[in-house]
């Protein structure tokens, strides 16, 4: 059972901009030919399979509209190495996300991603609730989990200022509010408490609410909540979010052409790179020589320089993962290090490196080779740089990376110069720019839309753009 592509114009939310009842044009599955085929639980499933694929699509799968490319060049992760075409990455890379000088906000269409999928989500939730029988219930609370993810993404990676609009078929739209950094991950908190009430004791929708619930703690600083939430999620749990086949011109679905935008190996459209030290504060992902992260070295990016595509992502490039119990693992380290239990810390720190499955994201190294990386007897600031120096090896790509760096700055005292790249930026008057990045900005979000979204524009009366500076943490 397949769904055809739907057709959007999106406003703020992802919602019409002319008639809501138009918000979910999407043809009947197969097999149902009646008008209100998707008042069924086969139609109720089709509407939450797309809207999961379009979430899968705004995280990762596609190079213009996957958040995880726009924040990880922002961060040290990744370095944009294609200053011939869409040179908006490099000013992202260089840390100044509003258009100037030539180039654009490209990021927009990643933020209108992410809200579409939202829309979609949400749309899928009272389908589901009234069509899909007692054993089935365990949807609504996946659904309600996925729409978290959205609000974490926009908290994490956009500056304050998102307005969260609801829609309904043949009701209409109501417009939300701009909502703080803090006010969009409490409503993060509020879906994946819902998500862990419609559960069912599903395993695998109580692990994806629960590590989203420890991450949206995380954000807002509530550590021991953080750890509770988190408690019981094992190890080895892994959610991805898979990518959607694409339509053949016969309208047919043909197998799985997309991929996570970094990992498109058969293509010359090689526009990132693993960073090195960027910018003189960034990691050493790549001289580490680090277990979690090994490279294929034998093609070459889109400026001819050597590509380091991370083999963990070789497995299967159609799935990305978006919660796992490493990250659990991680949540609890860190509540741990805040209730200044060191041992408690460096032993689940520890523990991780020889108990993480060697399946982990496609990871292949005995991870019991690994040095102890963690003393309870460093100082208290050293401590913190372990702690995230792990985080950002084991969940290297995956989308997490810049609401730690942030973190650093908000909660732990960290100056934005010594987390994020500085100093001259390399490439910056490349002559295929259309104006010089001589030097690294002071950007530490990505900005909102300040002007037309694509094919539609931003109706929402109440939208304002950013209501803190995207220098603030």
């Amino acid at each position: 059972m397949r769904l055809r592509l739907v057709s959007l114009a999106v406003v703020i939310g992802g919602v019409a901009a002319c008639r809501p009842s138009d918000v979910l044009r999407v043809p009947p599955p197969v097999g149902v030919t009646a008008p209100g085929g998707l008042a069924s639980q086969a139609g109720a499933e089709e509407v939450f399979t797309y809207a999961k694929f379009e979430l899968s699509a705004a995280v990762a799968g596609n190079y213009l509209t996957g958040v995880l490319m726009w924040s990880e060049l922002l961060t040290d992760e990744f370095r944009f190495s294609g200053f011939t075409i869409f040179p908006s990455y490099a000013n992202v890379d260089a840390r100044e996300t509003a258009a100037r000088g030539g180039f654009s906000e490209g990021s927009d269409a990643a933020w209108q991603a992410l809200l579409n999928a939202r829309s979609l989500l949400l749309l899928s939730i009272p389908r589901l609730a009234q069509y899909e029988p007692a054993s089935g219930q365990s949807k609504v609370g996946e659904a309600y989990a996925l729409v978290g993810y959205t609000e974490v993404f926009l908290a994490e990676d956009f500056c304050a200022g998102t307005p969260l609009d609801q829609v309904a078929p043949e009701i209409g739209v109501t417009y939300g509010t701009p909502l703080t950094t803090d006010s969009m991950l409490g409503v993060a908190v509020a879906d994946f408490d819902s998500a862990l009430a419609h559960a069912g004791s599903d395993p695998t929708v109580e692990g994806l609410a629960s590590v989203g619930l420890g991450r949206a703690l995380v954000d807002r600083g509530q550590y021991s909540a953080a750890m509770a939430a988190v408690t019981n999620v094992p190890v080895g749990f892994i959610y991805n979010t898979e990518l959607a086949p694409r339509y053949g011109a016969d309208g047919v679905y043909t197998s799985n052409l997309y991929a996570y935008a970094y990992s498109y190996p058969y293509t010359s459209y090689r526009f990132f790179n693993v960073s090195e030290r960027e910018g003189g504060t960034g990691l050493n992902y790549l001289s580490a020589l680090d277990a979690r992260l090994t490279f294929d070295s034998s093609r070459t990016t889109s400026d001819h320089g050597t590509w380091y595509l991370p083999t963990k992502f070789e497995t299967n490039f159609a799935y990305v993962p978006l919660a796992t119990g490493v990250e659990a693992a991680l949540i609890q380290a860190e509540g741990a290090l805040q209730a200044n239990d060191l041992g408690g810390w460096a032993g689940t720190l520890n523990t991780l490196r020889t108990s993480a499955p060697d399946t982990y994201l496609g990871l292949t190294a005995a991870m019991d080779t690994l040095p102890s990386d963690s003393t309870t007897g460093a100082s208290a600031d050293a401590q913190v740089s372990v702690l995230f120096r792990e985080r950002a090896f084991w969940l290297f790509g995956t989308g997490t990376r810049l609401g730690d760096m942030r973190r650093l700055i908000r909660q732990y005292g960290r100056d934005q110069s010594a987390v994020f790249p500085v100093g001259p930026y390399p490439n910056g008057n490349n002559a295929n720019l259309p104006s010089p990045l001589p030097s690294y900005g002071t950007d530490v979000s990505i900005t909102l839309p300040t002007a037309l979204l694509g094919y539609s524009t931003i109706t929402n009366p109440n939208y304002k753009g950013c209501l803190t500076p995207t220098s603030s943490a």
